[in-house]
């Protein structure tokens, strides 16, 4: 730790996992038997490492990138400003403090400007509790420091940082802090032909490099694997805003000598990219690298881009299905802008049959298909009632019935209903 106290040690990997979801840091430093005080510098670095690691949770949580937070580090200063005492305990030596945490970005500037910031502020999915109005972000945390009765090592409890910590991450995996993905990196014409296809490869081109000529392939690379990424859909809508490209690319897995990896349970891997127009000048709106999917080492192969509720909030629908010992069945995924990061918003059975497994099952068997639509309510809403008509036999049982599927928010997915009947393993 770069701290100017040497006593410094500290020791958040170390805590159970509840407390590292409940966010409550705790960190120890050197042994020391004096009261401790809000404002010593002891107390501010392992505060300020508090953070850091929480951000690090936060990051690993979401399945970033590795060394996402090393380069975050590098554009970003932690400061705790505005420190008061709020309480005082002199009995066992604790103290309760209150500040301001401070985060300077080195590209704030850019990052207020981007389409993808402009859409959270848009859709109010940036913290209210979280100041971005000035070149320090801000936010209000509070911090309790207390020697330990055994060691004497200082004990910090912080708790407020939460919002702060998780926009800093949602930023960080969409690019926008790194100066590399400024808006006019993507190619200043990209969608001045309105020609999809093109744009789309142009884009392939800036995400991923120069495509490998002998496969077709884009090379992307997650959790050690090589996957031949190739584009399945790609299409310009224009909206009173401008011009939008939505391009959708699939990937294999693949091994060192390219050829394809098709272990059952392997996913493949789909890449999901919104590009806008900010003042004549292409952007990301919305874009992820790493969503696994699919079965047999490849993602699917067919998406669909449907409106899935108001403001212009389009997706993709894809379908993929699987067999296991006579257990077959398929699920529909579903794509979406989410803070900026194209993220699944839900995965819903929509076919199941049982009849190769069931050799002897008395009129028992099951085989259900369904087909689904967007609602148009409720109104005015990010995302829409999806209407799931399924057919076929249940347990043998003649079924025909639509079921309302509402989107969750908190969860930020759409929720099947308790009597759905396609929640079979398969």
């Amino acid at each position: 730790m770069n701290y100017s106290s040497p006593l410094a040690v500290f020791k958040l990997h170390n805590l159970p996992r509840l407390i590292a979801l409940a966010f409550v840091a705790v960190i120890f430093a050197g042994c020391s038997k004096t009261q401790p005080a809000c404002i010593d510098e002891p107390t501010v670095n392992l505060v300020k490492e508090a953070v850091v690691e929480s951000l690090e949770q936060d990051l690993s949580g979401s399945g970033a990138q590795a060394g996402l937070l090393d380069l975050l580090k590098k554009r970003m200063q932690i400061a705790v400003t505005t420190i008061r005492t709020s309480n005082k305990d002199d009995k066992i030596g604790k103290v309760t403090c209150e500040a301001s945490l401070e985060i300077t970005l080195a590209n704030a500037d850019q990052i207020v400007k981007d389409p993808i910031f402009k859409s959270m502020r848009d859709i109010k999915r940036l913290p209210g509790d979280v100041d971005t109005s000035g070149p320090a972000w801000k936010t209000d945390i509070q911090y309790i420091a207390q020697h330990t009765e055994d060691t004497k090592q200082l004990v910090i409890e912080l708790s407020g940082h939460t919002p702060m910590v998780h926009l800093l991450s949602t930023l960080a995996q969409t690019g926008v802090m790194d100066p590399r993905q400024a808006p006019a990196e993507i190619p200043a014409n990209l969608l001045a032909s309105g020609n999809a296809r093109d744009a789309a490869v142009r884009l392939m081109n800036h995400v991923y490099g120069k495509q490998e000529a002998e496969h077709g392939c884009w090379i992307s690379r997650f959790e050690g694997l090589p996957y031949c990424m190739k584009i399945v859909q790609s299409e310009i809508k224009t909206f009173s805003g401008g011009k939008r490209l939505y391009a959708i690319a699939n990937g294999q897995a693949i091994d060192q000598q390219g050829e394809a990896m098709t272990a059952h349970a392997m996913q493949g891997l789909v890449g999901a990219f919104i590009v806008g127009e900010t003042n004549g000048n292409p952007a990301f709106i919305a874009k992820s690298t790493t969503i696994q999917a699919g079965t047999m080492g490849t993602a699917p192969s067919e998406w669909i881009l449907t409106e899935l509720g108001a403001n212009n909030n389009w997706g993709w629908r894809g379908e993929y299905g699987d067999c296991h010992q006579g257990y077959c069945g398929s699920r529909m995924m579903i794509l979406a802008n989410r803070a900026g990061i194209v993220q699944e918003v839900g995965g819903i059975p929509i076919a199941y049959d049982d009849t190769g497994a069931c050799g002897d099952c008395e009129g028992k068997s099951s085989s259900m298909t369904s087909t689904v639509r967007v609602s148009d309510v409720p109104e005015n809403t990010e995302f829409y009632h999806l209407l799931v008509a399924v057919t076929g036999t249940s347990n043998g049982e003649e079924l025909a019935n639509e079921w309302t599927l509402a989107f969750d928010n908190a969860k930020g997915t759409y929720i099947t209903p308790a009597d759905w009947p396609l929640d079979k393993d398969f």
